[in-house]
């Protein structure tokens, strides 16, 4: 894993003991991201493993195979060459801000476009089932689907997690779970992870994922998401103390 902060520059301008602090600080905060962000694999069970090895066979940078038949990216990774070699006959674009998708005139793929904006109180929750039934349509029928926004983090990844549920018989920690540990940057905002607890809650009859307060930024996230903000607390307040001491 990408260390979350690099090595600060260090010129000389800052006395040494702060300077030392400052990266004592880097080193703490790379150390509790690596055991946040990446699953240990003795802690994996071998079905994870394999299905994170998939990854490994998506050879364009930016495009996750989250399974042999759904593909999940940002904007900037869908290039038509790259679809028709990945055998992608279905476009799903959840990125109204954006152009269409531009898609190979040789595969001509199934074209989805979703209005839904990057924004907690949009009802993505009313394109869950759309989606998931088309990409279970298309993986029926031997195709594979591509789904995107603009960056591939939040409304994109939220449709491919309720098509894991529906689908994949995953709960929503599992799909989450699964989805990151292919997709690190994953991390739909909190509308969106509350419409996802609500379907799990359709589908299945229970909820996974709790929604906690969290007292720094005056609002709820998703209990899953705890360690991560954590973290980044935790060295925001270690670097602002080594400020005060400076």
């Amino acid at each position: 894993m990408q260390e979350l902060i690099t090595d600060p520059n260090l010129t000389g301008s800052l006395p040494a003991d702060t300077q030392k602090k400052l990266r004592s600080i880097v080193e703490d905060i790379n150390s509790i991201s690596k055991s946040v962000f990446n699953n240990n694999d003795n802690d994996k069970d071998k079905e994870c493993q394999s299905q994170t090895k998939l990854e490994e066979y998506t050879p364009y940078p930016g495009i996750s195979r989250l399974t042999p038949s759904l593909y999940l990216c940002g904007a900037a990774a869908v290039v038509p060459a790259h679809l028709d070699k990945l055998g992608i006959s279905c476009v799903v674009n959840v990125a109204p801000e954006l152009p269409d998708t531009p898609l190979s005139s040789l595969s001509n793929p199934l074209y989805l476009r979703i209005n839904a904006q990057d924004r907690a109180g949009v009802n993505l929750a009313a394109h869950f089932d759309e989606v998931a039934d088309l990409i279970e349509e298309v993986r029926l029928s031997g195709g594979s689907t591509l789904v995107h926004c603009v960056a591939g983090v939040s409304r994109s990844a939220s449709l491919c997690l309720a098509y894991l549920m529906k689908y994949g018989g995953m709960s929503l920690r599992e799909a989450y779970t699964h989805v990151q540990s292919i997709r690190p940057q994953v991390r739909p905002n909190s509308g969106f992870f509350q419409q996802l607890r609500e379907y799990e809650q359709e589908l299945r009859g229970s909820c996974s994922v709790e929604m906690i307060y969290f007292a720094s930024l005056d609002k709820e996230i998703p209990d899953i998401l705890e360690p991560e903000y954590r973290a980044m607390e935790d060295f925001y307040q270690r670097y602002r103390s080594s400020l005060k001491k400076r």
